[in-house]
């Protein structure tokens, strides 16, 4: 549309007048600007300038041109002011309203919103448990009443709701719980599940939605651990040469656990770092359950010659670390390569759901979370330095959680102890 009028607005391009030809408009096809900052350059100039012709108005201002310059720009902006302008959503007021309110305003990571979720489930089961298995035919949760008595009810319902299932299978199969899905849990996943409850309710709280403040009372803060289990160094080291006849998978298993022994990465991790994240024999990378709660601080280790030696087996499964196999494949395994290769030890662990220390051997209890903690452990003991070994492990420094990755041994305390002399 033809106008008189000449504004003059910043984009925030820059090109110096030496390349620029008004014909094109932008790089001319002369400069010896790189190819790539040319074409970058040449088409944002093109897409502006269709832009402004396919929206321009009788009338426009100069304030309407440099917003549609920076929408374009920066079109998240755009949208967060769409947003602001939306009509407030009317929400309703049962409780697992309230609950789907939560799931959309309250701030946290996917891990703690997946965890949260699965407890609204539970809740869910909770109340139709109520009615039609205990005969309370007129149970009903609600946030205004949601206090001590009913939070220490439910915590209790989370540890026995296996037992449940197993007498009241057709009822739980209403839920699509089945024998597969439904697993025992401990006083630990109670409490678990009585501190993110908790969570939803100190929300509820704070917009208005509950007067019962009595589940404040409540202390969710019990879980119990036994004392870490890991590998002893000799014991990894046994794995290096163990063999296991024309498996494929156990040789295969066997090195990636070692891999994880010498890097301390998360399983997780493992199945996703590719060999682009190594350069000059340091890896890096975000650890996944960090980058999932918005912590996007860097990993750095230098790899142990173990584990260069073992990464070169491999290279031609590039860019990945090692071959496909699953996680419930790779965790079995280790079990296998680990007795297979004598490592029988016995270690004290606690039933997660008798609370009772039971003697275990370890090939018989490791998971691929044992070698985080044989890496963690072991460095430990050498540094007693829990903020430089959390440096290669993605741990905050002053983690709470990082105690049950190690323990204070004999050897420590006499180190401690001679330190007096």
């Amino acid at each position: 549309m033809a106008t008189q009028v000449d504004f003059k607005v910043s984009t925030g391009l820059f090109i110096d007048a030496i390349h620029w030809d008004k014909d094109v408009p932008g790089y001319s096809a002369k400069s010896n600007a790189p190819k790539e900052v040319k074409q970058e350059f040449n088409r944002q100039v093109d897409e502006l300038l269709k832009l402004v012709n396919e929206n321009i108005q009788e009338g426009f201002t100069k304030e309407w041109l440099a917003r549609l310059i920076n929408e374009y720009f920066h079109p998240d902006n755009k949208q967060q002011e769409e947003e602001k302008e939306k009509p407030a959503k009317v929400w309703g007021t049962s409780f697992f309203e309230r609950t789907e309110q939560y799931l959309e305003e309250a701030k946290g990571g996917t891990s703690h919103k997946g965890a949260i979720m699965a407890i609204f489930r539970r809740l869910e089961r909770y109340e139709a448990w109520q009615r039609e298995i205990m005969g309370n035919s007129s149970f009903e949760l609600r946030t205004e009443t949601f206090g001590r008595k009913l939070l220490l009810d439910f915590m209790k319902y989370i540890e026995h709701e296996y037992t449940y299932y197993t007498k009241y299978p057709d009822f739980y199969s209403r839920f699509k719980i089945y024998r597969q899905t439904m697993r025992p849990s401990s006083k630990n996943s109670a409490c678990s599940g009585g501190t993110r409850l908790k969570a939803f309710l100190n929300w509820c709280v704070k917009k208005g939605y509950a007067d019962d403040l009595t589940f404040q009372e409540v202390n969710t803060h019990r879980h119990v651990y036994g004392d870490a289990y890991y590998l002893l160094p000799e014991e990894r080291d046994r794995l290096i040469d163990a063999t296991y006849g024309c498996s494929f998978h156990a040789p295969l298993v066997r090195d990636m656990f070692l891999f994880q022994c010498f890097v301390g990465c998360r399983m997780g991790d493992l199945f996703t770092i590719q060999r682009t994240q190594i350069n000059n024999g340091w890896l890096e990378y975000i650890p996944g359950k960090n980058l999932k709660n918005g912590n996007t601080e860097l990993v750095r280790l230098p790899l142990h010659p173990v584990a260069q030696q073992i990464l070169e087996r491999y290279a031609e499964y590039s860019p990945r670390l090692f071959p496909a196999i699953s996680e419930s494949q790779y965790n079995e395994y280790i079990k296998m390569i680990l007795d297979f290769a004598g490592v029988h030890r016995k270690v004290t662990v606690l039933n997660p759901l008798t609370r009772k220390e039971e003697q275990r051997p370890i090939c018989d209890i490791a998971t691929s979370h044992t070698a985080r903690k044989t890496f963690i452990a072991n460095l430990y003991n050498k540094v007693k330095d829990q903020e430089l070994v959390a440096s290669l492990t993605g741990h905050s420094p002053n983690s709470r959680a990082f105690a049950r990755y190690r323990t204070i041994d004999d050897n420590i305390k006499s180190e401690l102890i001679n330190n007096l002399k």
